[in-house]
């Protein structure tokens, strides 16, 4: 071949090289643009009461023997305790993300049951041992049984029931792993992986799957967090502004990490890769880390709401529930419910 037509071939591999790139990062760009409104968290700073001298003092009564060993027994490496708080309307997601740990060999974890109905259900089927009633006396607001989507009235109580529960797990000394039911594990090792991210800087604190694109704010269904003095801190502003106020707890916590040092080079905060911990938005939406050939530990179903949320996972393969074991539970459940109703009859 002649120099001419070397150079000329050259120049053309570089030429589709920069523009493959520069495709790329404009796709990227632009999904980054499109990200819907109602998701992007309130910028406006909110006042929260200096808790310091409260949080520094503050104690809570360990529970009853049975219920601090059942939670023992499912304590993994560095008394790291994975958990999820879920009721009974989000049952069939409590099931997907128990598959889900099992087909990824995760065999520790506790789901933390808003009402007995869901406790009940999952002891009929089997998973007792990783099932826990919530104390009343945790419970700050009342909560409904059924399904609430991000938009609905009641899910905001919901979610304040999760920061309650990580927040007494923290005082008992365990480092807390929180995953919403609405996530698939989709890797081996996560809990190795991250317990790993958190040892190797002392000054890290919590991981934080992020929410959007930017950078600027975090997701509060995917974390793992140190019973560190910073994250009772942090847990307590949060608490407070959903006491007062009508915030879902991801707002609040948004809101709360403003009284924390937030200098990348000292914070106890720390984001997850987007591409390895996607959100529902990158995920689902904009195939983010198939688009560059990620194989993501975790696939989370936020950003949709209602059936929309079932139904993307079943298009991609994440939709693991057996509904006839669900039906025979539901069935189980009634009839405790008829026993309990002749019972107080009599």
């Amino acid at each position: 071949m002649e120099p001419r037509a070397k150079l000329s071939g050259l120049g053309f591999l570089a030429c589709l090289v920069l523009f493959s790139m520069f495709y790329l990062s404009s796709s990227y760009t632009q999904v980054v643009r499109n990200i819907p409104s109602e998701y992007v968290q309130d910028e406006v700073q909110h006042p929260i009461a200096n808790q310091s001298d409260l949080i520094l003092k503050q104690t809570f009564p360990e529970p009853e023997e049975k219920f601090m060993n059942k939670i023992r027994d499912q304590l993994s490496q560095d008394n790291i305790l994975v958990i999820a708080t879920a009721n009974y309307g989000m049952r069939d997601y409590v099931y997907n993300w128990i598959i889900s740990l099992e087909k990824t060999g995760h065999e520790k974890y506790v789901v933390f049951c808003i009402d007995n109905d869901l406790y009940n259900h999952l002891e009929v089927n089997g998973y007792g041992n990783h099932a826990s009633k919530i104390p009343f006396e945790w419970f700050h607001k009342p909560i409904e049984a059924s399904f609430s989507d991000y938009y609905s009235p009641t899910y905001a109580a919901i979610t304040h029931a999760k920061t309650l529960v990580v927040q007494r797990l923290l005082y008992f000394g365990f480092t807390v792993f929180f995953s919403d039911v609405d996530i698939v594990w989709l890797q081996p090792h996560v809990v190795d992986f991250l317990a790993g991210r958190l040892s190797v800087r002392e000054e890290s604190h919590v991981l934080f799957q992020q929410e959007g694109y930017d950078q600027t704010n975090i997701n509060s269904g995917f974390y793992i967090m140190r019973p560190e003095y910073s994250m009772k801190k942090l847990l307590a502003d949060t608490i407070e502004l959903q006491d007062t106020g009508e915030y879902t707890q991801q707002g609040a916590m948004n809101q709360a990490l403003y009284n924390l040092d937030m200098d990348m080079r000292t914070s106890p905060v720390v984001l997850l890769d987007l591409f390895l911990f996607p959100n529902g938005f990158a995920y689902f939406q904009n195939d983010v880390p198939q688009r560059w050939g990620v194989q993501p530990y975790i696939a989370h179903a936020n950003y949709l709401v209602a059936d929309e949320k079932r139904d993307a996972l079943r298009r991609h393969g994440l939709w693991y529930v057996n509904e006839t074991m669900i039906e025979k539970a539901d069935a189980a459940v009634s009839q405790l419910h008829k026993e309990q109703e002749e019972g107080d009859e009599k």
